[in-house]
């Protein structure tokens, strides 16, 4: 089982879509999917299980591209932790106006990714 969830399908728009597939394959464990997308055409689609697309790689400058990027986790401090064991950026654990307790990664391109705790 995954320390991460999809929160939703997230669009993120990347120059490198090769290179980007291939890292977040090796730091989050996701890994391409066959799911047929809406408008889908040069996307890379990645989950955590086959048939649930958590991530779309893309070209970036579509407008879901401005969306906060999210996945979510059971365990945030195990999450961090395994994230930084894989050398990805991720900030401090803070908690938002709601109480919910999340942090930030960036990918390799400076894509900011909430990881926020599953509720």
């Amino acid at each position: 089982m995954s320390l991460f969830a999809p929160a939703g399908s997230n669009y993120i728009g990347v120059v490198d879509i090769a290179a980007a597939t291939i890292w977040y394959t090796q730091k989050l464990g996701l890994r391409k999917v066959d799911v047929e997308l809406d408008d889908g055409e040069g996307c890379v689609p990645l989950g955590f299980e086959k048939g649930e697309c958590a991530i779309c790689l893309g070209p970036p400058g579509r407008p879901t591209d401005e969306l906060t990027h999210m996945l979510y986790s059971s365990s945030l401090k195990k999450a961090r932790e395994f994230l930084m064991s894989r050398g990805v950026n991720v900030g401090d654990i803070q908690q938002d106006r709601q109480g919910t307790h999340y942090f930030e990664m960036r990918d390799l391109e400076g894509n900011v990714i909430e990881i926020t705790e599953e509720i």
